[in-house]
């Protein structure tokens, strides 16, 4: 007997996540839309993530890829997707129960890919490093005028995937950038639709900020090396000002003086200019 196929596969990559991929699943289980499946790619973790999503009632998949890097772990999450409609999230997302709906209804209307809204949550008090964050990370209306969408909330027809190919899985970061930019180049439609909402904690610290500017500047030195960003030295990434910093945070909430951001600004552009130049 023949399983009908689900309306959407969300595909999860996951690596030592036992402390948030339940959180994950229970957002998913309070979708409006209820045709869906999960597809959790493991990618070598070391903790209790694989049990945790395997004992969770809603009945994730739970799949295993051993090449390193979260792009590898979508890669094997697309070829065993049963839908025809892909959604990404990542495990410290935590998806409206009308995420799923709203994105079906983009791509009903008309589109082929879609990025959902990300909004950044922080603790009461914020502090400094919440609102660098979520002033100058995964604001994803801009991403979308870049031409690509971030995973963390992407929809895509399976279409999309068969035509252009599949992540490039050695990208550490900003694979989703050269998908978005391979797949508007073969004429897919991407919009950004604000009702598809996913919510993301925003990085609290020194050490947090100073992980993902490392990666991300890894990911602008892997895209360099490919023809698709400026070499380091000519990347205005790796060099913004302090005033549009203090610009942003300011248009995202009660604005903070110069000096409050300075640090803070500086261990991001550290950490992305190491990310840049340095091996590993």
């Amino acid at each position: 007997m023949t399983t009908k196929a689900p309306a959407v596969s969300v595909i999860v990559p996951v690596l030592n996540e036992e402390q948030r991929i339940a959180g994950l699943l229970d957002s998913l289980g309070r979708q409006t839309e209820g045709d869906f499946e999960v597809l959790v790619v493991d990618n070598g973790s070391a903790d209790g993530t694989v049990p945790a999503a395997a004992a969770h009632p809603l009945g994730a998949r739970v799949l295993s890829e051993p090449a390193p890097g979260p792009y590898a772990a979508r890669n094997a999450g697309i070829v065993s997707a049963r839908a025809e409609v892909l959604a990404f999230t990542d495990a410290d997302c935590r998806p409206e129960p009308g995420w799923l709906e709203a994105g079906l209804l983009a791509l009903d209307a008309g589109a082929d890919l879609v990025a959902g809204a990300i909004l950044q949550t922080a603790g009461d008090p914020e502090t400094v490093w919440e609102r660098y964050d979520r002033a100058m990370y995964l604001r994803q209306q801009d991403y979308v005028a870049e031409g690509f969408g971030a995973t963390a909330n992407l929809f895509s027809r399976a279409e999309v995937f068969r035509v252009t190919g599949p992540f490039v899985a050695e990208l550490t970061a900003s694979g989703d950038v050269e998908f978005g930019r391979r797949a508007l180049s073969a004429d897919f439609r991407l919009v950004y639709q604000p009702t598809a909402v996913v919510r993301h904690r925003a990085r609290c610290g020194p050490g947090e900020i100073w992980a993902l500017h490392r990666k991300l500047g890894t990911g602008f030195a892997q895209l360099a090396r490919r023809g698709l960003r400026p070499p380091a030295w000519r990347d205005p990434a790796l060099r913004q000002p302090i005033g549009m910093v203090v610009d942003a945070v300011a248009a995202d909430g009660p604005p903070l003086r110069r000096r409050q951001l300075l640090a803070v600004h500086t261990v991001a552009m550290a950490g992305r200019w190491a990310g840049a130049v340095l091996p590993g």
